[in-house]
């Protein structure tokens, strides 16, 4: 039986073999993502200059700007694509889950958890705007298809749909990150609240939010150690 990590990652893949252009193209903006994230957090954002991410990936400025429109597209971009990995990883911890609920729960832990400690979240928490841009081009699409599947199911009834259902999310995970980076403090406390008022904005009562988030936290201690 085709798990459910397997079936979406294979429809992922799935697709129409590049032309030499479309790989070539593609071979240039990962040179230029690659060389952006290094310098980035070798330099800091500010330091960074479209100059030395052309140089950094041996192409030129022309090459620089046929992908991008300027240096903090360029560096959303990056940040996005070395962040979704972490989304892609979490498959393994929520395939064999059938609440929707739970695998909110444990998405969202241990995302949090990843991204609390990645290098380019901290080069971007002075950003907040480009920190969610990245963030919602990264897991925006995983957490719309959890949410969906679980209003599908009954199991979310959000007070809030659409846009301010998404800004919510967006703004609180930013804001969390932010905190995570420039405060000492219990983490683990930050994830289950954290994870506890997003379930809550699902329409979870608050005792059922706490419930399913220490759940996930004990689920997530045993398979991530």
């Amino acid at each position: 039986m085709v798990s459910k990590a397997e079936s979406v990652i294979t429809q992922a893949v799935a697709q129409k073999k590049p032309s030499r252009m479309d790989r070539r193209r593609l071979e240039t903006r990962t040179k230029l993502l690659a060389a952006t994230l290094e310098l980035m957090v070798e330099k800091g954002v500010e330091k960074t200059t479209m100059s030395d991410i052309s140089d950094a990936a041996d192409l030129g400025r022309r090459t620089f700007y046929n992908h991008f429109s300027s240096k903090e597209e360029c560096i959303i971009a990056a940040a996005a694509e070395h962040i979704q990995k972490h989304s892609i990883n979490v498959f393994t911890h929520t395939a064999h889950l059938e609440d929707p609920a739970l695998v909110v729960a444990t998405s969202t832990q241990f995302v949090l958890a990843a991204l609390a400690k990645e290098p380019v979240v901290r080069c971007l928490v002075d950003r907040p705007r480009m920190l969610g841009s990245a963030l919602f081009s990264a897991i925006g699409e995983f957490v719309q298809r959890d949410m969906a599947n679980g209003i599908r199911e009954g199991r979310f009834e959000p007070p809030l749909v659409g846009n301010s259902l998404d800004n919510m999310m967006k703004w609180s995970l930013v804001g969390l990150l932010i905190e995570a980076v420039d405060a000492e403090m219990d983490f683990k406390d930050c994830l289950l609240g954290y994870s506890q008022a997003f379930l809550m904005m699902l329409g979870l009562q608050s005792q059922e939010a706490r419930k399913v988030s220490l759940l996930a936290a004990a689920n997530l201690v045993k398979t991530c150690g």
